[in-house]
């Protein structure tokens, strides 16, 4: 297999890379963003018809971790997660369906939309999901410490997290919004297992030092 690779990099184009499983939250040099960038010349040797049947082959299959919407494109996403870190619920490859009316509403003849509600958690957040909770165990498992992974959402950002966070045996907290979200959008957190804490924006500092504490 090829050397596939993909590191954070300056979005203003500073000079330098640093490892996707580097803890590390902006630009030392200049505190901008990081984005990741892939090694586009290692793609390159694969023609854009020999990616597009390799997917295809991969699509929907029982082959771990490959039929997962996301880990079916896994040289594109995150290459450097080893097959026994890949925290996956089999997440993408949800339908398209034919909106004839809704299209023919607005003057088009044909219109699909994609469905994410019936995803593994209820949204699309499930796809990025899959991504950040495999590189968490994978830097577990390099020994990187990391006792826990938090968020503060306001409720499909949570669910996912606490739905990946279980599935490998991560500690999950989740930061809500105090009467702000749906029973719904509580009960999936809590259902995972999450410490689930209720702030308001005047206490957002005590959660912020609570969660420093919890995490330690």
């Amino acid at each position: 297999m090829l050397p596939y690779r993909a590191s954070f990099r300056c979005i203003a184009g500073c000079p330098g890379e640093h490892a996707l499983d580097e803890i590390i939250y902006r630009c030392p040099k200049c505190q901008n963003l990081l984005e990741v960038v892939h090694d586009l010349d290692s793609l390159k040797h694969r023609s854009a018809s020999a990616w597009m049947k390799l997917f295809d082959d991969r699509y929907l299959r029982t082959q771990w971790p490959l039929g997962s919407g996301v880990w079916g494109k896994r040289e594109w996403v995150h290459p450097h997660i080893r097959d026994e870190n890949v925290v996956s619920m089999y997440e993408g490859g949800s339908n398209l369906f034919w909106a004839q009316r809704y299209g023919a509403s607005l003057g088009l003849d044909e219109l699909w939309i994609k469905l994410c509600g019936n995803s593994h958690t209820g949204s699309f957040k499930d796809l990025g999901m899959t991504v950040l909770v495999s590189s968490v165990k994978q830097m577990i498992a390099d020994g990187k410490a990391v006792s826990a992974v938090a968020c503060a959402s306001t409720g499909d950002t949570s669910a996912a997290l606490a739905a990946y966070g279980a599935a490998a045996g991560i500690r999950t907290l989740v930061i809500l919004p105090r009467g702000k979200v749906s029973t719904a959008q509580l009960v999936q957190p809590l259902a995972n297992g999450a410490s689930v804490v209720a702030s308001n924006p005047i206490s957002s500092c005590f959660h912020l030092l609570f969660m420093t504490y919890w995490l330690s």
